[in-house]
């Protein structure tokens, strides 16, 4: 998927889990794009966003992520963070995302547990 200033990737591991990896600014632009990803049926209802390409979150982001969230675990599932760097973890920390969805450092860390 691509937005003006996003790129979303999306894999799927052995174990069914969703991988989204986003590129660019998860902002008003992307962000329904990164919901629609995120939430799409037929999937297992588990996903990692790994933010390790993402330069910055504003507020449609991260109403697309807690949106997201609710979804999934309405399926049964869960959503977690990783790999966010400095910016937009500051961000995601000051409105308190980080209390609703579960953050790891790596992906690895993610998908291990």
């Amino acid at each position: 998927m691509f937005s003006e200033r996003l790129q979303i990737r999306t894999t799927v591991t052995s174990r069914g889990i969703t991988v989204v990896t986003p590129a660019g600014e998860v902002d008003h632009t992307g962000a329904p794009a990164l919901e629609e990803v995120l939430t799409a049926s037929g999937r297992l209802p588990c996903a990692v966003v790994d933010f390790s390409h993402t330069a910055f979150i504003d507020s449609s982001g991260i109403t697309a992520l807690l949106r997201a969230n609710r979804s999934l675990r309405a399926a049964g599932g869960w959503l977690r963070l990783s790999s966010i760097p400095e910016g937009p973890l500051r961000v995601m920390r000051i409105v308190g995302l980080d209390h609703v969805i579960d953050v790891y450092p790596t992906l690895h860390a993610a998908l291990r547990t």
